[in-house]
This record gives structure tokens, C-alpha cells and sequence, in this order.
């Protein structure tokens, strides 16, 4: 399920379009229902007791967590940075967290197919995108989830790397421009 903004604006819009795009090439691809498949946008980054955690607004004041459910094939949401770089168009570091029912988008697989389920979705951001560099792929929910150690409360996502769960992480730049009616374009600001 595509879980989209109502309105996005600026970065959000940016995300969206990545979020699109990865959802439609990675259902052909793991050849997995719509609904099986959680796919959000940007998460925020919310203090809780416990820490920080990822949680993705749903409208009226209300979040929700973004973590592994055994009942789809996949959950992924997007995070990012602290900072917005500005020069010629906005940069900022994006993450983008999976976590994957392995068994259920390689129910052929003989061995654990953790490296190609990664390998699936890079390729995915590959494929026609120019806005984006992906930097780095980070392994273990310890890594995955840095930003937010609220998420380890209780030892609840403790076997989310275990087979047949997998969770990882991809980092990426992402640029835009952002969107302003009011202002000029950075070209023209002198």
C-alpha cells in the first residue's frame, strides 16, 4: 500500500516521487500485492521517553509507528537529515529504511537473499534517476534505525535481522529546488 501525503510540498514532493517509483518497480519486481507492501514517505523523527523514534503523521495530530510487521512482505519510510544544504538547489541527506519479510518477496530463494532483496532496490534507484547519489548501504537494525534508539525499547525489534525478517538501510543526497512563489530562483539571486 502506497501511503502518500495529502498535499506534499518541497522536499516531501521530491520524496514522494522516489517513494512512487520504488513502490510500482518493487512490487514487479518481488511480484507482491499492493497490500502487502507499506510503503511511507518521510518519517519523523519524534521524542518519546524512551528516545527517539520513527513515526509517520496520519492526519489530525496523530502518528503511527513505521516497524516490521510479520504479516506483510515489506515496510520501508524515509528519514532525514537535520540540515538542508543550499547552493545552486537544496541537498539533504536521505535515508531510507526496509524492513523485509524475506521468505515472503523470494519465497524461492534456497539460501537467506538478503543481498539481492538490497540489490533489487538499489537497482530500482538506479533506473532513470538523476537527483539522487546513493552513498552507502547500512546492515543491522542498530544502524538502520541510529536516529531513533527509542525504537530498541523492550528488545521488540530485536530479531528483525533474523531469517526470515531483514532490515537495512540506504543512504542517498538527494537535490531539489525548492518550491517558493515569492522568491526568486537561487540562479538569479546575486
Amino acid at each position: 500500500m502506497l501511503i502518500l501525503k495529502t498535499n506534499p510540498f518541497g522536499l516531501d514532493a521530491e520524496i514522494e516521487k522516489l517513494q512512487t517509483k520504488l513502490h510500482t518497480d518493487l512490487l514487479a519486481i518481488w511480484g507482491i500485492q499492493s497490500s502487502s507492501y507499506k510503503c511511507y514517505g518521510r518519517a519523523y523523527r519524534n521524542k518519546t521517553e524512551d528516545g527517539y523514534i520513527a513515526e509517520c503523521y496520519t492526519g489530525s495530530g496523530n502518528y503511527k509507528e513505521v516497524y516490521y510487521d510479520d504479516t506483510l512482505s515489506a515496510i520501508s519510510f524515509f528519514g532525514i537529515s537535520d540540515k538542508i544544504t543550499i547552493e545552486d538547489a537544496a541537498k539533504v541527506n536521505v535515508h531510507m529504511v526496509y524492513f523485509v519479510n524475506l521468505k515472503k518477496v523470494k519465497p524461492n530463494a534456497t539460501d537467506r537473499p538478503d543481498d539481492e532483496v538490497r540489490n533489487d532496490v538499489l537497482y530500482s534507484l538506479g533506473a532513470g534517476l538523476t537527483s539522487i547519489n546513493v552513498t552507502s548501504v547500512e546492515l543491522t537494525v542498530e544502524n538502520a534505525l541510529k536516529e531513533y534508539p527509542g525504537s530498541m525499547r523492550e528488545n521488540r525489534l530485536k530479531y528483525v535481522d533474523m531469517h526470515p525478517a531483514h532490515c537495512f538501510r540506504i543512504n542517498l543526497e538527494l537535490s531539489y529546488v525548492p518550491e517558493n512563489n515569492n522568491c526568486q530562483p537561487f540562479s538569479n539571486i546575486q
